[in-house]
């Protein structure tokens, strides 16, 4: 008992000290601790731990609780806010007294209120003081709520009026800065409350609230810092900082590059980004070094620092190639395209383009954010960031773009990235017989190139990851990854010995063939050790100067083969009748 008092007392003291009301409703229950007063009849608490209304069904009527609440200085209210109902309008509203001098929220009263619902279109929040009847709006959010009205909200407020609001419009804690203002008209408070308007009587129970906490601000002494810069233009540079700023961040003066010897033209604000541009064009491949000082932040917090930024190049043919690809997803999960950077350069992907077609140039999606792919990094675009992350786990979450992709069919097609100027960057045809064979049901399971560097248009460089992977490595390194640098001789086994078990160690052997001149006609057959034909890896096709081959362990039935030593026979022949071999052994093991 004596530990129960202790503790209870702990717990008072700590929400006295961080909050004046705090209520989360978990005690299904919102006429204690806090006391809520006003309609009472008209609100419950749901199954989901939720203050909901449930006003009258037969005509139109306007709902509100208050609870007391006397701290005003150096202050921060949050709270959640759902509307089920869409669209708002000047009938159907709500309002969320964040200062009162009266609990009677229908009446005359002195205070301050966010409301949303207005126009019916795109409603923002709005954020008014009302000084008895008179009602004054002093600042407009940013975040436009179409098709839903669901937010967690943060309002600051400091000693000199200056007001801020923040939205995350997911729910969360991942606040946007939606603007500020400063009005200090009203310098006290008693009471903090909702106010639910309706006029279509199906909207009685649609307004809910939870996650009530005011409390004290402890004061801010951490300078603001740089959460994100990029180079969005030949002469731009885009910089997103950690909190709102002064009009210091708007100063030209504050931003110095020391390779061009130039301050910016201009610095535009574009939503809670700054956009910097300068006289001098960005030279690729450079090193930009940006000087920033005396940026502060609303806490008068300076910030001096000093970044390095890369000057992205202009991508060309074979520069950036696909790497892997899932076409065939498992139900609820979505397609994916790898692109590997093989170069020393870095290239913003803003406005590339992805493609899916086989019968001339259609169905493009554009890439219509930055996203900077450095040397030898990976890009993994999809449409559903978290889902290709939860279902493949060998993922690296920084290569993810999140953007609309073709509709890949899980049969066969073509994949293009294509530049901003519509040139074509690589081009990979699939089909779902490139899948390994044993796999009775690849869907779910990406292709991945054993070369990253290989020519995306050669079969023979593509695999089905490996099953150890997860069946995909979207944004790493690929599980069927080996080095297939061309030798001097005229044929060669580089995997000498492989286990096509899928496991992603050795899984395909490969050859590679380094011929003389063009023009030869070529085949691959194996044998086994009686002399019988296994697989004809290659059959009389025309060849190229050099290029790669791969056996992925399977018979002409499209059953593994047995473990043994294999002959890998290597013929080719020209117009002139001229007739060479070469033969070389390989080993199929299984491993235990």
């Amino acid at each position: 008992m004596k530990l129960f008092s202790v503790l209870s007392f702990l717990i008072f003291f700590c929400l006295s000290v961080t909050g004046q009301l705090y209520d989360d409703f978990s005690d299904g229950d919102f006429t204690t601790n806090p006391t809520w007063i006003g309609d009472t009849m008209n609100f419950q608490i749901n199954n989901d731990g939720m203050l909901q209304s449930n006003g009258s069904t037969s005509s139109a009527d306007t709902l509100v609780l208050a609870a007391s609440n006397f701290i005003m200085n150096n202050v921060e209210w949050r709270f959640f806010m759902k509307l089920d109902f869409n669209p708002t309008s000047s009938t159907n509203y709500v309002k969320i007294y964040l200062v009162s001098d009266s609990p009677e929220l229908k009446s005359s009263l002195n205070g301050y209120f966010l409301r949303i619902g207005e126009t019916g279109q795109s409603d923002t929040l709005e954020l008014f003081r009302q000084s008895g009847n008179s009602v004054t709006k002093i600042l407009t959010g940013l975040t436009a709520f179409k098709s839903t009205t669901q937010a967690s909200i943060k309002v600051t407020l400091d000693t000199s009026g200056n007001w801020s609001l923040y939205v995350d419009p997911n729910g969360g804690t991942n606040y946007i800065y939606e603007g500020s203002a400063i009005d200090n008209v009203h310098v006290s408070t008693a009471y903090f409350g909702v106010y639910c308007k309706y006029s279509t009587t199906s909207r009685f129970n649609q307004y809910f609230f939870d996650d009530f906490n005011i409390a004290y601000i402890i004061p801010d002494t951490i300078p603001p810092y740089i959460n994100n810069a990029l180079i969005i233009g030949n002469n731009k540079i885009e910089l997103e900082f950690s909190e709102p700023l002064t009009n210091s961040a708007e100063d030209v003066n504050n931003y110095y590059i020391n390779s061009i010897n130039n301050n910016p033209f201009s610095v535009n604000i574009n939503s809670s980004k700054y956009e910097l541009t300068f006289n001098n064009i960005f030279i690729a491949n450079d090193t930009l070094k940006l000087n920033i000082s005396n940026i502060s932040d609303l806490s008068n917090n300076l910030h001096d620092t000093l970044i390095n930024l890369v000057v992205p190049d202009t991508a060309r043919k074979g520069d950036l190639l696909i790497n892997e690809l899932l076409f065939d997803p498992l139900t609820g999960c979505e397609d994916f395209v790898e692109i590997y950077n093989t170069t020393n350069s870095s290239f913003d992907l803003n406005q590339f383009l992805i493609g899916d077609y086989d019968n001339g140039v259609g169905n493009l999606k554009l890439i219509d954010q930055h996203f900077i792919i450095g040397p030898k990094e990976y890009a993994v675009l999809t449409e559903d960031t978290m889902v290709v992350i939860n279902d493949y786990p060998s993922n690296n979450n920084e290569a993810f773009i999140q953007t609309d992709l073709p509709s890949f069919p899980n049969d066969s097609a073509t994949v293009y990235i294509l530049s901003p100027d519509s040139n074509i960057i690589d081009g990979f045809s699939y089909n779902d017989d490139m899948h390994f064979e044993l796999i009775n049901d690849p869907e779910g399971v990406s292709l991945e190139k054993i070369d990253p560097y290989g020519e995306s248009s050669n079969v023979m460089l593509w695999h089905s990851a490996s099953e150890n992977s997860g069946w995909g490595t979207p944004g790493k390194m690929n599980s069927q990854n080996y080095n297939t640098e061309m030798r001097s001789s005229v044929f060669e086994v580089q995997t000498k010995v492989f286990s096509p078990d899928n496991d992603g160690v050795e899984d395909i052997a490969l050859f590679n063939y380094n011929l003389s001149s063009p023009g030869f006609v070529g085949s691959v057959h194996i044998y086994d050790n009686l002399g019988r034909l296994i697989k004809r890896v290659l059959n009389n096709e025309l060849l190229g100067n050099s290029g790669i081959l791969s056996w992925d362990g399977t018979n002409e039935l499209g059953q593994k083969a047995a473990v043994g030593i294999y002959m890998v026979y290597f013929e080719y022949f020209n117009s002139s009748g001229d007739v060479f071999s070469q033969k070389s052994a390989v080993t199929l093991k299984t491993r235990f």
